[in-house]
Protein backbone atom coordinates (compact mmCIF):
# COMPACT_ATOMS: atom_id res chain seq x y z
CA UNK A 1 0.00 0.00 0.00
CA UNK A 2 1.16 3.50 -0.78
CA UNK A 3 1.56 6.05 1.96
CA UNK A 4 0.22 9.09 0.17
CA UNK A 5 -1.02 12.08 2.10
CA UNK A 6 -4.54 13.16 1.16
CA UNK A 7 -4.63 16.79 2.23
CA UNK A 8 -5.48 20.15 0.73
CA UNK A 9 -4.38 23.60 1.85
CA UNK A 10 -7.59 24.88 3.40
CA UNK A 11 -9.95 23.68 6.09
CA UNK A 12 -13.21 22.17 4.84
CA UNK A 13 -16.15 24.12 6.30
CA UNK A 14 -19.11 22.35 7.88
CA UNK A 15 -22.13 23.67 6.01
CA UNK A 16 -25.83 23.26 6.76
CA UNK A 17 -26.13 20.24 4.48
CA UNK A 18 -23.19 18.60 6.21
CA UNK A 19 -24.91 18.93 9.58
CA UNK A 20 -28.41 17.88 8.47
CA UNK A 21 -27.32 14.37 7.51
CA UNK A 22 -25.79 13.43 10.90
CA UNK A 23 -28.64 15.19 12.70
CA UNK A 24 -31.16 13.05 10.81
CA UNK A 25 -29.27 9.85 11.63
CA UNK A 26 -29.02 10.84 15.29
CA UNK A 27 -32.73 11.62 15.36
CA UNK A 28 -33.49 8.18 13.92
CA UNK A 29 -31.21 6.42 16.41
CA UNK A 30 -32.56 8.30 19.42
CA UNK A 31 -36.21 8.01 18.37
CA UNK A 32 -35.78 4.30 17.72
CA UNK A 33 -34.07 3.81 21.07
CA UNK A 34 -36.74 5.67 23.03
CA UNK A 35 -39.66 4.02 21.23
CA UNK A 36 -38.17 0.53 21.69
CA UNK A 37 -37.09 1.35 25.25
CA UNK A 38 -33.48 0.58 24.31
CA UNK A 39 -32.38 4.01 25.58
CA UNK A 40 -33.22 5.89 28.75
CA UNK A 41 -33.52 9.68 28.67
CA UNK A 42 -29.89 10.13 29.70
CA UNK A 43 -28.90 7.41 27.24
CA UNK A 44 -30.65 9.29 24.44
CA UNK A 45 -28.66 12.44 25.23
CA UNK A 46 -25.42 10.45 25.27
CA UNK A 47 -26.36 8.70 22.02
CA UNK A 48 -26.84 12.11 20.40
CA UNK A 49 -23.31 13.14 21.42
CA UNK A 50 -21.85 9.86 20.15
CA UNK A 51 -23.88 10.06 16.94
CA UNK A 52 -22.97 13.65 16.07
CA UNK A 53 -19.31 12.94 16.76
CA UNK A 54 -19.44 9.89 14.51
CA UNK A 55 -21.70 10.88 11.62
CA UNK A 56 -20.49 14.44 10.99
CA UNK A 57 -18.45 14.82 7.79
CA UNK A 58 -16.99 11.31 7.88
CA UNK A 59 -16.95 8.45 5.36
CA UNK A 60 -20.10 6.34 5.63
CA UNK A 61 -18.28 3.34 7.09
CA UNK A 62 -18.07 5.00 10.52
CA UNK A 63 -21.82 5.53 10.74
CA UNK A 64 -22.54 2.08 9.30
CA UNK A 65 -20.49 0.41 12.01
CA UNK A 66 -22.13 2.44 14.78
CA UNK A 67 -25.66 1.70 13.53
CA UNK A 68 -24.83 -2.00 13.11
CA UNK A 69 -23.63 -2.19 16.69
CA UNK A 70 -26.57 -0.24 18.07
CA UNK A 71 -29.33 -2.07 16.18
CA UNK A 72 -27.96 -5.59 16.59
CA UNK A 73 -27.04 -5.25 20.26
CA UNK A 74 -30.36 -3.60 21.12
CA UNK A 75 -32.22 -6.42 19.41
CA UNK A 76 -30.30 -9.14 21.23
CA UNK A 77 -30.66 -7.43 24.59
CA UNK A 78 -34.41 -7.98 24.36
CA UNK A 79 -34.10 -11.59 23.20
CA UNK A 80 -35.32 -14.02 25.90
CA UNK A 81 -35.31 -11.13 28.39
CA UNK A 82 -37.58 -13.01 30.80
CA UNK A 83 -35.01 -15.79 31.14
CA UNK A 84 -32.20 -13.32 31.79
CA UNK A 85 -34.31 -11.58 34.42
CA UNK A 86 -34.31 -14.78 36.49
CA UNK A 87 -30.51 -15.05 36.38
CA UNK A 88 -29.34 -11.51 37.15
CA UNK A 89 -30.67 -9.43 40.02
CA UNK A 90 -29.76 -6.13 38.34
CA UNK A 91 -31.24 -7.02 34.94
CA UNK A 92 -32.89 -3.92 33.48
CA UNK A 93 -36.40 -4.26 32.14
CA UNK A 94 -36.40 -3.52 28.40
CA UNK A 95 -32.61 -3.17 28.35
CA UNK A 96 -32.76 0.65 28.38
CA UNK A 97 -29.18 1.93 28.22
CA UNK A 98 -28.19 4.85 30.43
CA UNK A 99 -25.65 7.55 29.57
CA UNK A 100 -22.94 5.65 31.43
CA UNK A 101 -23.60 2.52 29.37
CA UNK A 102 -23.65 4.48 26.11
CA UNK A 103 -20.37 6.26 26.85
CA UNK A 104 -18.63 3.12 28.13
CA UNK A 105 -19.39 1.47 24.79
CA UNK A 106 -19.10 4.56 22.60
CA UNK A 107 -16.49 6.94 24.00
CA UNK A 108 -13.46 5.27 22.43
CA UNK A 109 -15.19 4.87 19.06
CA UNK A 110 -16.26 8.51 19.07
CA UNK A 111 -12.72 9.62 19.96
CA UNK A 112 -11.34 7.61 17.03
CA UNK A 113 -13.93 9.10 14.67
CA UNK A 114 -13.01 12.60 15.86
CA UNK A 115 -9.32 11.75 15.45
CA UNK A 116 -10.02 10.83 11.82
CA UNK A 117 -11.89 14.12 11.48
CA UNK A 118 -8.92 16.03 12.88
CA UNK A 119 -6.24 14.26 10.80
CA UNK A 120 -8.14 14.74 7.54
CA UNK A 121 -9.80 18.05 8.39
CA UNK A 122 -8.29 19.73 5.34
CA UNK A 123 -9.22 16.94 2.90
CA UNK A 124 -12.05 18.13 0.69
CA UNK A 125 -12.50 14.60 -0.66
CA UNK A 126 -12.32 11.46 1.43
CA UNK A 127 -12.69 8.64 -1.11
CA UNK A 128 -12.84 4.98 -0.16
CA UNK A 129 -9.38 4.51 -1.67
CA UNK A 130 -8.03 6.80 1.07
CA UNK A 131 -8.13 3.77 3.37
CA UNK A 132 -5.93 1.87 0.91
CA UNK A 133 -3.46 4.72 0.38
CA UNK A 134 -2.93 6.41 3.75
CA UNK A 135 -1.72 4.48 6.79
CA UNK A 136 -3.36 6.94 9.15
CA UNK A 137 -6.81 6.42 7.67
CA UNK A 138 -6.32 2.66 7.58
CA UNK A 139 -5.06 2.41 11.16
CA UNK A 140 -7.80 4.62 12.57
CA UNK A 141 -10.48 2.62 10.76
CA UNK A 142 -9.12 -0.72 11.99
CA UNK A 143 -8.91 0.62 15.55
CA UNK A 144 -12.49 1.89 15.23
CA UNK A 145 -13.66 -1.51 13.99
CA UNK A 146 -11.70 -3.22 16.76
CA UNK A 147 -13.52 -1.12 19.33
CA UNK A 148 -17.04 -1.78 18.10
CA UNK A 149 -16.30 -5.41 17.22
CA UNK A 150 -15.18 -5.89 20.82
CA UNK A 151 -18.34 -4.23 22.13
CA UNK A 152 -20.61 -6.11 19.75
CA UNK A 153 -18.89 -9.45 20.31
CA UNK A 154 -19.11 -9.04 24.08
CA UNK A 155 -22.78 -8.05 23.87
CA UNK A 156 -23.68 -10.99 21.64
CA UNK A 157 -21.68 -13.31 23.88
CA UNK A 158 -23.36 -12.05 27.05
CA UNK A 159 -26.89 -12.00 25.65
CA UNK A 160 -26.72 -15.41 23.93
CA UNK A 161 -24.19 -17.23 26.10
CA UNK A 162 -26.32 -16.76 29.19
CA UNK A 163 -29.00 -18.91 27.52
CA UNK A 164 -26.77 -22.00 27.42
CA UNK A 165 -28.39 -25.01 29.09
CA UNK A 166 -25.17 -25.85 30.93
CA UNK A 167 -23.41 -23.61 33.44
CA UNK A 168 -20.54 -21.49 32.08
CA UNK A 169 -16.89 -22.01 32.97
CA UNK A 170 -14.98 -19.38 34.92
CA UNK A 171 -12.13 -18.30 32.64
CA UNK A 172 -9.54 -18.16 35.45
CA UNK A 173 -10.22 -21.42 37.33
CA UNK A 174 -12.10 -23.42 34.66
CA UNK A 175 -14.73 -24.29 37.28
CA UNK A 176 -18.45 -24.27 36.57
CA UNK A 177 -20.20 -21.13 37.86
CA UNK A 178 -23.84 -19.91 37.85
CA UNK A 179 -25.08 -18.21 34.66
CA UNK A 180 -24.50 -14.46 34.75
CA UNK A 181 -21.22 -14.71 36.65
CA UNK A 182 -18.66 -12.15 35.50
CA UNK A 183 -15.87 -14.04 33.75
CA UNK A 184 -17.99 -17.06 32.87
CA UNK A 185 -17.58 -18.35 29.30
CA UNK A 186 -19.41 -20.93 27.22
CA UNK A 187 -19.05 -22.30 23.71
CA UNK A 188 -22.28 -20.59 22.69
CA UNK A 189 -20.95 -17.31 24.02
CA UNK A 190 -17.59 -17.65 22.27
CA UNK A 191 -19.20 -18.47 18.92
CA UNK A 192 -21.58 -15.53 19.42
CA UNK A 193 -18.64 -13.20 20.11
CA UNK A 194 -16.97 -14.20 16.84
CA UNK A 195 -20.25 -13.72 14.96
CA UNK A 196 -20.86 -10.33 16.57
CA UNK A 197 -17.38 -9.07 15.76
CA UNK A 198 -17.44 -10.50 12.24
CA UNK A 199 -20.75 -8.72 11.61
CA UNK A 200 -19.09 -5.40 12.42
CA UNK A 201 -16.09 -6.14 10.21
CA UNK A 202 -18.19 -7.43 7.32
CA UNK A 203 -20.52 -4.43 7.39
CA UNK A 204 -17.49 -2.13 7.40
CA UNK A 205 -16.08 -3.91 4.34
CA UNK A 206 -19.43 -3.70 2.54
CA UNK A 207 -19.72 0.01 3.38
CA UNK A 208 -16.25 0.79 1.99
CA UNK A 209 -17.05 -1.25 -1.13
CA UNK A 210 -20.38 0.53 -1.64
CA UNK A 211 -18.71 3.93 -1.25
CA UNK A 212 -16.11 2.92 -3.81
CA UNK A 213 -18.86 1.73 -6.18
CA UNK A 214 -20.67 5.05 -5.89
CA UNK A 215 -17.47 7.01 -6.46
CA UNK A 216 -16.71 4.97 -9.59
CA UNK A 217 -20.12 6.04 -10.97
CA UNK A 218 -20.82 2.61 -12.43
CA UNK A 219 -24.07 2.59 -14.40
CA UNK A 220 -25.56 -0.78 -13.42
CA UNK A 221 -28.12 -0.87 -16.22
CA UNK A 222 -25.53 0.22 -18.77
CA UNK A 223 -23.18 -2.46 -17.47
CA UNK A 224 -25.80 -5.20 -17.78
CA UNK A 225 -26.77 -3.94 -21.22
CA UNK A 226 -23.15 -3.97 -22.32
CA UNK A 227 -22.63 -7.57 -21.26
CA UNK A 228 -25.88 -8.69 -22.87
CA UNK A 229 -25.01 -6.88 -26.10
CA UNK A 230 -21.57 -8.48 -26.13
CA UNK A 231 -23.03 -11.93 -25.51
CA UNK A 232 -25.49 -11.44 -28.37
CA UNK A 233 -22.77 -10.21 -30.72
CA UNK A 234 -24.33 -6.77 -30.99
CA UNK A 235 -22.55 -3.44 -30.92
CA UNK A 236 -22.35 -1.40 -27.72
CA UNK A 237 -23.60 2.13 -27.28
CA UNK A 238 -21.37 4.85 -25.84
CA UNK A 239 -23.24 4.57 -22.52
CA UNK A 240 -22.59 0.83 -22.37
CA UNK A 241 -18.91 1.30 -23.18
CA UNK A 242 -18.60 3.99 -20.49
CA UNK A 243 -20.28 1.70 -17.96
CA UNK A 244 -17.87 -1.12 -18.78
CA UNK A 245 -14.86 1.18 -18.43
CA UNK A 246 -16.14 2.41 -15.06
CA UNK A 247 -16.63 -1.19 -13.93
CA UNK A 248 -13.10 -2.13 -14.95
CA UNK A 249 -11.69 0.88 -13.09
CA UNK A 250 -13.76 -0.06 -10.03
CA UNK A 251 -12.56 -3.68 -9.96
CA UNK A 252 -8.93 -2.66 -10.43
CA UNK A 253 -9.14 -0.18 -7.56
CA UNK A 254 -10.71 -2.60 -5.06
CA UNK A 255 -8.21 -3.87 -2.49
CA UNK A 256 -9.56 -7.32 -1.63
CA UNK A 257 -6.87 -7.92 1.00
CA UNK A 258 -7.89 -4.79 2.87
CA UNK A 259 -11.60 -5.64 2.78
CA UNK A 260 -11.05 -9.23 3.89
CA UNK A 261 -8.79 -7.86 6.60
CA UNK A 262 -11.66 -5.75 7.94
CA UNK A 263 -13.90 -8.80 8.30
CA UNK A 264 -11.15 -10.91 9.90
CA UNK A 265 -10.17 -8.08 12.24
CA UNK A 266 -13.78 -7.77 13.33
CA UNK A 267 -14.05 -11.50 14.06
CA UNK A 268 -10.76 -11.52 15.96
CA UNK A 269 -11.60 -8.40 17.96
CA UNK A 270 -14.99 -9.86 18.82
CA UNK A 271 -13.48 -13.09 20.16
CA UNK A 272 -10.45 -11.69 21.98
CA UNK A 273 -12.42 -8.70 23.21
CA UNK A 274 -14.95 -11.03 24.80
CA UNK A 275 -12.16 -13.13 26.35
CA UNK A 276 -10.44 -10.01 27.71
CA UNK A 277 -13.73 -8.74 29.09
CA UNK A 278 -14.26 -12.13 30.77
CA UNK A 279 -10.74 -12.12 32.21
CA UNK A 280 -11.23 -8.66 33.68
CA UNK A 281 -14.69 -9.63 34.91
CA UNK A 282 -13.30 -12.68 36.70
CA UNK A 283 -10.48 -10.79 38.40
CA UNK A 284 -11.25 -7.11 39.02
CA UNK A 285 -15.05 -7.32 39.14
CA UNK A 286 -16.88 -8.86 42.08
CA UNK A 287 -19.49 -11.58 41.54
CA UNK A 288 -21.68 -12.73 44.41
CA UNK A 289 -24.42 -15.35 44.35
CA UNK A 290 -27.68 -15.34 46.29
CA UNK A 291 -28.38 -18.93 47.31
CA UNK A 292 -31.89 -17.93 48.31
CA UNK A 293 -32.93 -16.16 45.10
CA UNK A 294 -30.66 -18.23 42.82
CA UNK A 295 -29.34 -15.14 41.01
CA UNK A 296 -26.08 -13.23 40.60
CA UNK A 297 -26.22 -10.24 42.93
CA UNK A 298 -24.08 -7.21 43.65
CA UNK A 299 -25.07 -7.19 47.30
CA UNK A 300 -22.08 -7.63 49.58
CA UNK A 301 -21.39 -10.59 51.86
CA UNK A 302 -22.21 -10.32 55.55
CA UNK A 303 -20.72 -12.37 58.35
CA UNK A 304 -24.13 -12.86 59.99
CA UNK A 305 -25.80 -13.99 56.75
CA UNK A 306 -24.67 -16.92 54.62
CA UNK A 307 -27.21 -16.23 51.84
CA UNK A 308 -24.70 -14.20 49.78
CA UNK A 309 -21.65 -16.16 48.66
CA UNK A 310 -18.60 -14.83 46.83
CA UNK A 311 -17.84 -16.53 43.53
CA UNK A 312 -14.97 -14.60 42.00
CA UNK A 313 -13.11 -11.34 41.62
CA UNK A 314 -12.19 -8.26 43.63
CA UNK A 315 -14.46 -5.25 43.84
CA UNK A 316 -12.28 -2.88 41.80
CA UNK A 317 -14.17 -2.12 38.58
CA UNK A 318 -17.85 -2.19 37.71
CA UNK A 319 -19.30 -3.64 34.52
CA UNK A 320 -19.21 -0.34 32.62
CA UNK A 321 -15.57 0.26 33.49
CA UNK A 322 -14.65 -3.27 32.41
CA UNK A 323 -16.39 -2.71 29.06
CA UNK A 324 -14.57 0.58 28.56
CA UNK A 325 -11.13 -0.79 29.41
CA UNK A 326 -11.46 -3.94 27.31
CA UNK A 327 -12.77 -2.13 24.22
CA UNK A 328 -10.06 0.55 24.55
CA UNK A 329 -7.30 -2.07 24.71
CA UNK A 330 -8.71 -4.09 21.81
CA UNK A 331 -9.07 -0.93 19.70
CA UNK A 332 -5.43 -0.05 20.27
CA UNK A 333 -4.26 -3.60 19.59
CA UNK A 334 -6.33 -3.92 16.40
CA UNK A 335 -5.05 -0.63 15.05
CA UNK A 336 -1.45 -1.54 15.86
CA UNK A 337 -1.66 -5.00 14.27
CA UNK A 338 -3.27 -3.58 11.13
CA UNK A 339 -0.44 -1.07 10.82
CA UNK A 340 2.17 -3.82 11.25
CA UNK A 341 0.49 -6.17 8.76
CA UNK A 342 -0.56 -3.71 6.06
CA UNK A 343 2.16 -1.06 6.11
Amino acid sequence: MASGQATSPSVVPLGLGTMLYPAALCAFMVQHGLSKKSLSTSGAVAATVVGMGTFTHLPGVFGTVLLTFYLSSSRLTKYKAQIKKTLEEDHQEGGARTAIQVFSNGATGTALALAFQYVFWTSAQRPATLFYQDWRASTLLFAYIGHYACCNGDTWSSELGILSKSWPTLITTLKKVPPGTNGGVSWIGLVASVAGGATIGAMAAVSVLVQQWREARVDLFGLIGGYLAGAAGQGQTDEMAAALRAWQMFTRAVDARFLIGLALAGAGAGLFGSLLDSLLGATVQKSNYSSKRKVITYRKEREDDDEIKAISGWDILDNHQVNFVSSLLIAGLTGYLSWRCLW
